[in-house]
């Protein structure tokens, strides 16, 4: 059995998943777009070693920043982390927010392998055409081929986009019908989505930013750029790191950037619990308080011995 805990970022996921592992000999697969990035470890809220305390993770540290990194690979890579969690007679917990990798997996969505070259290619092509023009002009060429994938996409999010303009120019349909592409949902997976109040939510995310400025988030982007790690690169170009850089080149005060952060989270929370309502076959639980924790680990523990 495969078990997946996800909700929208700032709910505690990875904290709550390290303690369900260490009681139930678990292994933890991180289904983040970001985490998988080496060095982008502040701003994408990577647990550390010391947090991790001794269970294993997988699906983190895995990448250059500069390189891409699919759904399609996500899906690969998990599935081969979950054969080896099994062997060793561990069990499997898939964690993170990033809607469409968990998706992907749960639904076992079909990839065409001999696709990726032109993918590639057509990823630099909109990249270039985002630096060149900005983000209003690639939105509007989403918009004219594709409207119903436009519609649900937020018209500022980079990456989605080009995202979006890849998928329909490979396979000459929207990205919104990606999901007739499947196997079903899996049998052999098991998932709960954390749910937080709103407000409570909101100030997690808030609290998270600061700790996170205190923490060196500057220092860890400013050392990302000395590296060779490119500004318009795909980790980059997320919530938080953008912002930092145009602090550093002078775009904004340090204020603004923080302040940006913060209304950028909670939106994109907004956007995460959104999309993980379409999961109806999510067991929905509470998170607000101690004793919510322990009814989930109470629950989980519970499911296992079945």
């Amino acid at each position: 059995m495969i078990f997946s805990i996800v909700g929208p970022t700032g709910s505690g996921k990875s904290a709550l998943a390290i303690e369900i592992a260490k009681l139930c000999s678990g292994s933890i697969i991180s289904c983040d777009s970001v985490q998988v990035y080496r060095g982008f470890d502040i701003g994408s809220g990577k647990v550390t070693p010391e947090e991790m305390d001794g269970i294993p993770h997988y699906l983190i540290n895995i990448k250059n920043g500069n390189e891409e990194f699919t759904v399609g690979e996500f899906v690969d890579k998990a599935q081969v982390a979950i054969d080896e969690i099994i062997k060793l007679n561990r069990v499997p917990i898939i964690v993170g927010g990033t809607g469409l990798y968990y998706r992907a997996f749960a639904y076992q969505y079909s990839f065409n392998e001999k696709a990726k070259d032109e993918e590639k290619v057509l990823r630099e092509k909109f990249s270039r055409i985002l630096e060149e023009k900005g983000v209003a002009y690639l939105y509007q060429q989403l918009v004219d081929v594709d409207l119903k994938s436009a519609s649900i996409i937020d018209q500022n999010h980079s990456s989605r986009i080009i995202r979006a303009l890849v998928y329909y120019y490979t396979h000459e349909i929207g990205i919104t019908i990606q999901k007739d592409k499947t196997k079903g949902l899996r049998s052999d997976l098991f998932g709960i989505y954390l749910d937080v109040d709103r407000k409570i939510l909101y100030d997690r995310i808030n609290d998270r930013v600061d700790k996170m400025i205190k923490s060196g988030l500057l220092y860890e982007v400013k050392n990302l750029l000395d590296c060779g790690i490119k500004t318009d690169s795909p980790p980059m170009r997320t919530i938080g790191y953008k912002e930092v850089v145009s602090y550093l080149e002078g775009d904004s005060s340090l204020e603004q950037a923080i302040e940006l952060i913060k209304q950028s989270s909670r939106r994109y929370a907004k956007r995460q619990i959104t999309w993980f309502k379409r999961h109806e076959e999510l067991i929905r639980m509470s998170y607000n308080t101690e004793i919510d924790k322990e009814k989930i680990i109470y629950y989980f523990l519970n499911y296992l011995k079945k």
